[in-house]
């Protein structure tokens, strides 16, 4: 029988995991966040996904090699660790994702989790296994209102991409009605600054919560040729089960449930995946035998 992707079954059951779990018990568990035998089996886990683009299906998006963070989170489903990894088309990232884990008694489960970043309709295609993801349309970026042009050398960008991130802010409420004020990372998750056709330059930022160091918002930030000038344009998108919310220059500008009538986390068209994929056995403690 073919798995499709089942948004809310799998929240339900990340929410059941956390509100088992507790801080102490995963304070007593070592979270093996650098075990080389982990992040061996993410990457080799991230590697079994291709992302096709576009009705033909005739391009593949390539997966970076590397990892473009590393996160843990000890004060869910027993402690939890992940790698999140981004895949490009002409430079540009079309999906980013990450594979992570947890402790269920003496087994491991692994999840996967995405959101498409393109313009265009992705076909994933997930191997060795009957789960799907299946996105039903592109992910379009908006003007940031009243952008500035763009810095026209890259250290200047740099400066200016900052800037601009600091400007917006983002919270979310958790399964259990707790809010959490998300923290933006300083350093981009990924950075494209070689020109594209109208793109010439842009990044992944990431918004984390005090509960652990894995991103629940990712913040696109994308400068473009228009004519005469230059403008920036912006996207926020979801890596998170929570009640997230945005807001730049102290305005509301994005807000994304859970519970969303219009689908799962307002998530319409399937361009936020979550995949509950296996439990393997658990990974005995690093040194031993």
């Amino acid at each position: 029988m073919i798995a499709t992707l089942n948004v809310t079954r799998f929240a339900m059951t990340l929410c059941l995991m956390s509100a088992a779990s507790s801080v102490s018990l995963a304070q007593d568990r070592e979270i093996p966040q650098s075990d080389p035998r982990l992040q061996k089996l993410y990457q080799a886990e991230a590697k079994r996904w291709e992302m096709w683009i576009g009705p033909d299906q005739k391009r593949k998006a390539e997966i970076v090699a590397e990892p473009v963070f590393r996160w843990q989170n000890l004060s869910r489903a027993n402690g939890q660790s992940g790698a999140m990894y981004v895949w490009v088309d002409g430079g540009r990232p079309v999906v980013i994702g990450g594979v992570f884990s947890n402790p269920e008694g003496n087994r491991r489960v692994i999840m996967h989790e995405f959101h498409a970043l393109g313009p265009e309709r992705l076909f994933p295609v997930f191997r060795d296994s009957e789960s799907k993801w299946l996105p039903g349309a592109g992910v379009t970026l908006k003007p940031l209102p009243d952008s500035p042009p763009a810095e026209e050398t890259f250290a200047k960008r740099t400066l200016q991409l900052r800037a601009i991130a600091r400007d917006f802010t983002a919270n979310s409420t958790d399964n259990e009605k707790q809010r959490w004020e998300l923290r933006l990372l300083p350093k981009p998750l990924y950075r494209y600054d070689k020109p594209m056709g109208d793109i010439i330059d842009g990044a992944l930022l990431a918004f984390v919560s005090d509960a652990g160091t894995d991103p629940e918002i990712i913040l696109i930030l994308e400068a473009r040729k228009e004519q005469d000038r230059t403008t920036w344009y912006y996207r926020t998108v979801r890596l998170s089960i929570s009640d997230l919310y945005v807001d730049y220059l102290g305005k509301r500008v994005w807000t994304s449930l859970r519970d969303d009538p219009a689908g799962p986390f307002g998530n319409k068209d399937n361009t936020y995946g979550l995949i509950r994929d296996r439990a393997i056995d658990e990974l005995p403690p690093a040194g031993t035998k």
